[in-house]
């Protein structure tokens, strides 16, 4: 399994076909007082698995504060792959829409991605104090 995209985007959707489509990726944001509520925004995977990986497999998403502690409950999820008759590989497009977020405070809160139980990347984000 490869990873081909793990980023944070103001808003993602997958089209079907494989299509996925990213807008507004970033990794830091700033707010006046905290706790802060952000809005919306999407953590997005798109994994590239090969035809001899076949058979039942896991993802989980874990959203981590400053502290290390999970702020949202992981994303998790399941999937079984089958043989593509048109390519080598099979591409999976994972979309966690996550909405009014709660930061507690600032500082480099952490997204960190597992497929089968095992680590394979992960993202920050820094959450900044505003004066203005």
């Amino acid at each position: 399994m490869e990873v081909e995209i793990f980023t944070l985007a103001d808003y993602a959707a997958d089209y079907g076909q494989g299509k996925l489509v990213i807008n507004g990726t970033f990794d830091n944001i700033t707010a006046k007082e905290f706790p802060a509520i952000h809005p919306s925004c999407a953590i997005v995977a798109r994994i590239r698995i090969a035809n001899s990986e076949l058979g039942l497999h896991y993802f989980q998403i874990d959203a981590l504060n400053p502290q290390g502690d999970n702020f949202q409950e992981p994303f998790k999820g399941e999937f079984t792959i089958q043989k593509n008759p048109n390519a080598d590989h099979t591409t999976l497009n994972i979309i966690w829409n996550l909405v009014h977020s709660k930061f507690e405070m600032p500082g480099k809160y952490a997204f960190e991605f597992y497929y089968d139980g095992e680590f394979r990347t992960g993202l920050s984000l820094t959450l900044g104090v505003v004066d203005y």
